[in-house]
C-alpha cells in the first residue's frame, strides 16, 4: 500500500527554500511491518542527501556541505547533522532496503534538516530557564556535588549570558527553594514564556556524557523504552507540549549541538522522555542533562565555575542559534 506521506500527516511545509531541498515535493509513505514508513533512498533524494556511502544494505551514510545523516538497520539512534537522535521506532530493513518511520521522518529529520524552517517565523521574547530541583528536593548526590546547587548556579550563569545578548530571561528560582513541576509550567505561563529550558545533572553509575530532552509526539514511546513498543495510558493522545513538535527538537538539537562543540563531552543525544514540564508546557521546551554527577572524572570537571561557564554558554549559544534561525524566515 503506497500513500503520499503529505496527505497522511501533513507532511510538507512551505518555505521559500523547498525546491533547493529537494527533487520532488512530496514523499511516499508504505505500509510495512504495522506501520508507515518511508524508504532512505527516497527521503536522500528528497533533501538532496547524494548517495549511501556506506557500501552495506545494514547501513546508510549520506554527508553533504549542508546536512548529514548516519543510521544503521534495528537501531533507533542516528547521526544527524553531528548530532545522535533518538528515534521513535528502529529503522526497518525490508525489500532489500533501509526504511524509517514516517512520523519520524516528520518529527525528528525534516525539522533538522529545514533547520527549524515553519510556515510563521517566531519571535523570541522572553526565555523562562527552570533550575531543577531545589528545597526539599535536593536531586543526584555525587561524591562532592548536589544537583540542586550545580543547576541553580549554571542557570544564573546562563541568565548572565543570555541578559548580555539582550534576550529577557527569568528563572522558576533563584534560591535553594522547593518549586513543585506544576508551579515551574505555570510560572512559564505566566511569564508569555517563548521557551522553556530545564537544567539537569545526571545519574547512572559511571556513564558520561550530554543528553537533551523534548517531548515524544503522541502514540510514541519515549527513549528509555528499549522495546519501542509499550505506551502508558494517555501516551497516545496528544499532550499540550505536542503542539511544538517541531519546535522541540530543533531547540534541542541546537543546544546538544552547542554543548558538544564546546565541551567536547560524549554525545549521548536528543532523547524522548514525557517529563512533566516537557509535556505540559506552553511553549516549546527542552531539558538538558549536562553531566553525569555520579561520574567521578565528569563531576570534577562540573564542580569547577570554570567549566559550569562553558556549559552556560553553549546552552545560550545553542538558544541564540535557534532565535536566528526561527526568526529570519
Amino acid at each position: 500500500m503506497r500513500n503520499s506521506l503529505k496527505a497522511i500527516c501533513s507532511f510538507v511545509v512551505v518555505c521559500a527554500a523547498v525546491a533547493a531541498w529537494g527533487e520532488s515535493s512530496t514523499l511516499n509513505a508504505h505500509r510495512l511491518a504495522g506501520g508507515e514508513y518511508v524508504a532512505i533512498g527516497e527521503l536522500a533524494r528528497y533533501y538532496n542527501l547524494g548517495r549511501n556511502r556506506s557500501g552495506s544494505s545494514e547501513r546508510a551514510e549520506y554527508q553533504t556541505a549542508f546536512a548529514q545523516l548516519f543510521l544503521q538497520a534495528d537501531r533507533r539512534e542516528i547521526k544527524l547533522d553531528g548530532v545522535e537522535h533518538w528515534l521513535s521506532t528502529p529503522v526497518l530493513s525490508a525489500r532489500g532496503q533501509l526504511w524509517i518511520a514516517a512520523v519520524d521522518v516528520l518529527k525528528t529529520i525534516d525539522p533538522v534538516l529545514r533547520r527549524g524552517c515553519s510556515r510563521m517565523p517566531s519571535v523570541i521574547h522572553t526565555i523562562v530557564i527552570d533550575p531543577g530541583h531545589g528545597g526539599g528536593d535536593r536531586g543526584t548526590r555525587g561524591n562532592s556535588g548536589i544537583e540542586k546547587e550545580m543547576t541553580l548556579d549554571l542557570a544564573m550563569r546562563l541568565e548572565r549570558y543570555l541578559e548580555h545578548e539582550r534576550l529577557p530571561s527569568v528563572l522558576t528560582r533563584t534560591t535553594d527553594s522547593t518549586v513543585s513541576l506544576e508551579d515551574r509550567v505555570d510560572f512559564a505561563e505566566s511569564k508569555h514564556a517563548d521557551l522553556f529550558v530545564s537544567i539537569h545533572f545526571n545519574s547512572g553509575g559511571v556513564a558520561d556524557g550530554i543528553e537533551t530532552y523534548c517531548v515524544p509526539p503522541a502514540g510514541t514511546v519515549s527513549t528509555a523504552d528499549a522495546s519501542s513498543r509499550r505506551l502508558e495510558r494517555g501516551d497516545d493522545e496528544p499532550s499540550p507540549g505536542n503542539r511544538f513538535d517541531e519546535k522541540n527538537v530543533w531547540l534541542a538539537h541546537c543546544v546538544q549541538k552547542s554543548l558538544l562543540r564546546t565541551t567536547g563531552a560524549v554525545d549521548r543525544g536528543v532523547r524522548r522522555a514525557r517529563f512533566y514540564v516537557l509535556r505540559y508546557a506552553s511553549c516549546p521546551a527542552i531539558l538538558v542533562e549536562a553531566g553525569f554527577l555520579t561520574n567521578r572524572i565528569e563531576e570534577q570537571k562540573i564542580l569547577t565555575p570554570e567549566y559550569r561557564e562553558q556549559l552556560a554558554k553553549a546552552v545560550a549559544e545553542g538558544i541564540l542559534a535557534y532565535k536566528k534561525s526561527v526568526e529570519s524566515r
